[in-house]
C-alpha cells in the first residue's frame, strides 16, 4: 500500500489532470495523455467546451442522472496506453466520481462477474457483444479496458509505482501540455494509409499547451533512415505551406514553424505557434465545433 499512499500524497502536489508518466507501464508501444482540466482553459478548449454544452446539454444532463458523472466537469485527465495490438487499450480516468453509485449500475447487469487483482476489485460485464473491465484504483483513478490482461497491468503499475521513465520532450517549452503523447510506430500495428505513411518512421512524440495566449506544438519524428527522415521534414514543410494557403491562415504572419533535422538526418523537430485566438479560427473555419449528430450527418 505504500507506493498508492506515496502516489496520492505527490498527486495532491500536482496540477490536477497533468501527465504522470509513473502510471504508464514501462514497456507500452504508445500512450496519450489529455489534461482536461488545463485544456479546458484554453482559448480553444473554452469554445469546445460552450459548443458541446449548447449542442448536447440535455444529454450531459442525462449522464449526470444516470452515472453521476457530467465528463465536462468532473473528469480531469484520460491516459491512454496500449501493447501496440490494433484497437488494444486501456483508459485511465482521472476525476470525481460517485464511487458507490457507478459500481452499483455495473453489478445489476445480468453477466454482471467480479474478481480480485492484487489488492483491487475488478468489475466485468458485456456491453454490446464486447466484455468490459473496470477497477477503481482509488476513489479519483478509474481504470477501464476490454482486454483484462491490459487492465490487470495497469493496476500492477498503479500500486508498484514503477511505471515509465519521465520523458524529457513532454516537460520541453513552457508550461506543461495539455495534450501530449508518444509512439514506438516501429511496434504499433497499423493499416491503410497510416501504415504506408508511418510505417517508415521508428517513433513519434507531440506535445501541445498553451502559454501566453498563444498556441504551440512540438512533434519529434524518427525515421529509420536519413533519407526518410528528410522526407518526412519536407512533408511537414509541405503540410504548413497549405495550410497557410486556407482561407483561415492565409492572414498567419503571426504563425511560426520551424523543422529542422538531427541524429545524422534520422530526427525531424517540428514546432509550431500561432495566437489562440487564431486556432479558434481556423477551427470554426474547418467545423470542429458544430458537432452534428451521426443520425444528422449519416447518408443511411
Amino acid at each position: 500500500m505504500k507506493p498508492i499512499l506515496l502516489s496520492l500524497s505527490l498527486a495532491g502536489i500536482l496540477s490536477a489532470g497533468e501527465f504522470q508518466p509513473d502510471r504508464v507501464a514501462p514497456d507500452a508501444k504508445w500512450w496519450l495523455h489529455a489534461d482536461l482540466a488545463a485544456a479546458k482553459q484554453t482559448a480553444p478548449g473554452q469554445r469546445m467546451v460552450e459548443a458541446i454544452e449548447a449542442k448536447h446539454g440535455d444529454q450531459l444532463n442525462a449522464l449526470k442522472l444516470m452515472f453521476s458523472v457530467n465528463p465536462m466537469t468532473d473528469l480531469d485527465s484520460i491516459t491512454l496506453f496500449g501493447d501496440g495490438r490494433k484497437d488494444k487499450a486501456v483508459a485511465i480516468i482521472e476525476g470525481r466520481f460517485n464511487r458507490k453509485h457507478l459500481e452499483g449500475l455495473v453489478k445489476a447487469a445480468e453477466d454482471y462477474e467480479h474478481h480480485t487483482h492484487g489488492s483491487f476489485g475488478v468489475h466485468s460485464w458485456e456491453d454490446k457483444g464486447k466484455r468490459q473491465h473496470a477497477a477503481f484504483a482509488t476513489n479519483t483513478l478509474l481504470i477501464f479496458s476490454h482486454e483484462k490482461s491490459l487492465l490487470h497491468q495497469a493496476l500492477d503499475v498503479i500500486e508498484s509505482g514503477n511505471g515509465m521513465t519521465p520523458d524529457p520532450f513532454t516537460t520541453n517549452g513552457e508550461g506543461s501540455p495539455f495534450l501530449v503523447g508518444s509512439a514506438l510506430l516501429s511496434e504499433v500495428e497499423m493499416e491503410g494509409d497510416e501504415s504506408r505513411l508511418l510505417g517508415k518512421a521508428d517513433a513519434l512524440k507531440i506535445a501541445l499547451h498553451e502559454s501566453g495566449e498563444r498556441m504551440d506544438a512540438r512533434m519529434l519524428l524518427e525515421a529509420g533512415n536519413p533519407r526518410d527522415g528528410q522526407r518526412f521534414k519536407r512533408v511537414m514543410e509541405g503540410i504548413i505551406a497549405l495550410g497557410e494557403l486556407s482561407d483561415a491562415l492565409s492572414d498567419s504572419g503571426d504563425m511560426t514553424f520551424t523543422t529542422r533535422t538531427s541524429g545524422g538526418g534520422r530526427i525531424v523537430n517540428s514546432t509550431m505557434s500561432m495566437p489562440s485566438s487564431m486556432m479558434v479560427e481556423w477551427m470554426e473555419a474547418e467545423g470542429a465545433f458544430d458537432l452534428d449528430d451521426d443520425s444528422e450527418t449519416s447518408e443511411d
